[in-house]
């Protein structure tokens, strides 16, 4: 079942989406520079990512 979509009406909120995606990449990016994990949150857990 696809997810349904909420229309975003706020136009403070329009950029939120794409600055977290953006976000999200640039600490993926740092933490492989810097050979450090990534620590996320998957299937209701705290995980350590590490960047190879």
């Amino acid at each position: 079942m696809p997810k349904k979509r909420h229309r975003v009406k706020d136009p403070d909120l329009l950029g939120v989406e794409p600055a977290l995606r953006r976000a999200a990449q640039a600490a993926r990016r740092i933490a492989k520079a810097t050979n450090t994990p990534l620590i996320i949150w998957e299937n209701g857990k705290v995980v350590e990512e590490w960047m190879r």
